[in-house]
């Protein structure tokens, strides 16, 4: 029996997890969900003035709460924030979830992006009072084990377009997923003749 499947975008922001997430989940035929959105959407408010207002922790704890929304839905594609899975709790749900797939972006692409997006200032919520360059390097430095270690999947984004991601992605999935076939019948088979 298949349970559902979810796969769970991780890493920087603006590495791409919302563009390649849409993408993929058209490729998959599967609702995609974004949980900053969903966070803003429920707060009513731009998570840069959640946090102004109320806080990381605050912020953090509503992101844990629409994870654990999430968890519960079908089969889907999830872009989670950027800092989702520096709580264990994040983990656990996200683990128990779906596959994780880290999107690892350079450096170079990251700030790029980050300098580039009008949305940016809108919205992201500065870390540091560095400037954005040196925050992101920082920061990033800081989150690489994690994004490591929570990975099911990582993939490199470097000189990709996220179309190029999306369908790299897919396809890794569509092996996966025959290979465990594969391994299932090899052990049904094994089952009928003994």
């Amino acid at each position: 029996v298949e349970k559902d499947m979810k796969i769970i975008l991780t890493g920087y922001r603006a590495s791409g997890k919302t563009t390649v997430g849409k993408l993929l989940a058209l490729l998959m035929k599967v609702p995609f969900y974004d949980s900053d959105h969903l966070v803003e959407e429920i707060a009513g408010t731009p998570i840069k003035n959640i946090v102004a207002h109320q806080g990381w922790e605050y912020f953090r704890n509503q992101e844990t709460e629409v994870l654990r929304q999430l968890s519960a839905k079908g089969d889907c594609v999830i872009a989670t924030g950027g800092g989702a899975i520096l709580a264990a709790t994040n983990v656990e749900i996200l683990k128990n979830t779906g596959l994780l797939i880290w999107l690892n972006a350079p450096i170079n692409e990251i700030v790029g992006r980050l300098k580039t997006d009008a949305q940016n200032d809108a919205t992201r919520p500065p870390f540091t009072d560095e400037d954005i360059e040196q925050e992101t390097i920082m920061i990033r430095e800081e989150r690489l084990p994690v994004y490591q270690k929570t990975a099911d999947i990582i993939v490199n984004t470097a000189g990709k377009t996220a179309a190029q991601i999306a369908e790299e992605i897919y396809h890794r999935l569509q092996k996966t997923k025959e290979r465990s076939q594969e391994t299932e019948k090899k052990v049904n088979s094994k089952l009928m003749s003994s």
